[in-house]
């Protein structure tokens, strides 16, 4: 089946840009255009190719062949009037296409939200159709009763950074009073964004900072030390516990200059809901000396608030945590916490034997579904 989608937003834009895929493509693309200077264009498409032209007798595009392989992709970039771009798609589906969501505007409208580079180049990549065509690949060998698990299995991992493309994930910085949680939170934000004191209790409520690690959007809490208090600071503290079990990863922190150092007690750790929270454990203040008691657990993370040692190396955890798959370029994401969810929940159908239901939670996913067969 050819498709023929609209890559930009609804609007009256300067700019639009409309993509036939699919085994007409070129073919159709053939027929419609004219290359200015009275050329022709060649019997096959050759990548990054661009030819200015006109399209059916109408307006003046640019022609790009954006991919020849899996499957031929071409792009026309014409003026953005409304009317002008359903003349476009006009001219395809009066030919056989079909009018595609591959790139819904719901895509654009999310990369215009993007917060960093990266998710931003991640959002563009599905508004090119990587996900819709992950998912007719995994539709396809459903239908011919191939094995499309380990389709399904790429497209569920990386479900986890498709609810985090424009919502940050949320990292919590907690521990007991006064091990220097705030001074933390300023030393990975790179300025002075919590109050820091050398009296316990001063952190009352939740701050919160926007950071990126490695490109991964984040919101880092600073939240009050926990202790048994009473008045304004057990009002913070019960914010602070509030807020554990809405983390994607808790940074539990506590003083690795002590004889002593405190880790989370079976209590602190309930608060957190698995399986989706993870922690790091830091031991700050390590300029003032290391402590290694005997309940020092494994893989604690030494670093100084006051004079940046480790700090980088942590950043750099964090990020790991977060994402400990690589994503490969163009890589399928299901870009929305809704799609991340339908994906899941057919990988898990698709495990148990119910192809029919996976099938129907990955219909849901496109807009525009191939026939049958």
């Amino acid at each position: 089946m050819t498709r023929v989608s609209v890559l930009t937003p609804a609007g009256s834009a300067a700019i639009a840009t409309v993509a036939v895929t699919g085994p007409r493509a070129w073919g159709l693309t053939r027929w419609l255009f004219r290359p200015a200077g009275g050329r022709t264009l060649p019997d096959a498409p050759e990548p990054h190719r661009f030819w200015v032209g006109r399209l059916a007798d109408g307006d003046e595009v640019v022609l790009a062949v954006r991919a020849v392989t899996p499957e031929v992709c071409v792009e026309l970039h014409g003026h953005g009037g409304r009317r002008v771009v359903r003349q476009t798609v006009e001219a395809f589906t009066a030919r056989g296409c079909v009018e595609d969501g591959a790139a819904r505007s719901d895509v654009w409208e999310l990369l215009s939200r993007a917060p960093t580079l990266r998710t931003a180049n991640i959002l563009l990549d599905q508004a090119h159709g990587a996900f819709d065509r992950a998912v007719r690949a995994a539709l396809v060998a459903l239908d011919d009763d191939t094995d499309a698990r380990p389709l399904l299995a790429e497209l569920a991992r990386f479900a986890p950074i498709g609810r985090h493309l424009v919502e940050p994930w949320k990292v919590v910085v907690a521990g007991p009073p006064n091990v220097g949680k705030s001074s933390l939170v300023n030393a990975l934000a790179g300025y002075q964004r919590a109050v820091v004191s050398p009296t316990p209790g001063t952190t009352r409520d939740v701050v919160t900072t926007a950071l990126a690690f490695d490109g991964w959007p984040v919101e880092l809490a600073d939240t009050a030390g926990l202790r048994d208090a009473a008045g304004l600071e057990a009002e913070g503290i019960e914010r602070a516990r509030a807020r554990l079990a809405t983390a994607d990863l808790v940074l539990w922190v506590t003083d690795a200059s002590t004889d002593d150092p405190e880790w989370p007690d079976d209590e602190t750790s309930a608060l957190v809901p698995p399986p989706t929270t993870r922690w790091v454990l830091v031991l700050n203040k390590s300029d003032c000396g290391l402590d290694r008691s005997p309940n020092q657990p494994p893989g604690a993370v030494p670093v100084s608030a006051l004079t940046g040692d480790g700090i980088p190396g942590l950043a750099s955890w964090i990020a790991y945590r977060l994402v400990p798959d690589s994503l490969p370029p163009g890589a399928a994401v299901p870009y929305t916490p809704e799609l991340a969810e339908t994906v899941t929940r057919a990988h898990a159908a698709l495990a148990f034997g119910q192809s029919d239901e996976a099938a129907r939670l990955l219909r849901s996913c496109v807009t525009a579904e191939p026939p049958a067969g």
